[in-house]
């Protein structure tokens, strides 16, 4: 049995979505449909611990709530994109939050990719995540 190219191990390459958010109902329930679409979803429960799954495992993108204990969202986005090794990765503020359009204006400027409310169609999601991965050309 010879080697898988290296063309041949990107296409099988799994995409990981790093969600973080402190509820273990909203974790399951988003994480369980974004498996249903082939990707891997790895979980933690705050903005700390989301930092440092980021820092450690380098997911493709991340999904991260707003409020939470310990470090919010905002915060560890913000926090995420000061460090080297993770400032690249694109990030979905997803929430039950209703930013104001200044506060999503700003969150947009300095630390998220884009803010999905959980109440959006499922598909919004789907697609946004599509869009983000091209952009980042996973």
């Amino acid at each position: 049995m010879s080697k898988p190219t290296p063309e041949e191990i990107e296409i099988n390459k799994k995409i990981h979505i790093l969600m973080i958010d402190d509820d273990a109902i909203i974790r399951r329930l988003f994480g369980g449909r974004l498996v249903t679409l082939g990707y891997e979803v790895i979980y933690a429960n705050d903005g700390n611990e989301g930092r440092e799954t980021a820092r450690r495992l380098h997911p493709d993108l991340i999904l991260m709530d707003e409020r939470m204990p310990v470090m919010d969202g905002l915060e560890a986005s913000a926090r995420i994109r000061e460090e080297e090794t993770t400032k690249d990765i694109p990030i979905i503020l997803f929430t039950n939050e209703d930013l104001s359009l200044e506060a999503e204006k700003m969150a947009r400027d300095t630390s998220i990719d884009a803010y999905i409310h959980k109440s959006a169609d499922f598909s919004v999601l789907k697609q946004t995540i599509k869009d983000l991965l091209a952009k980042k050309k996973i």
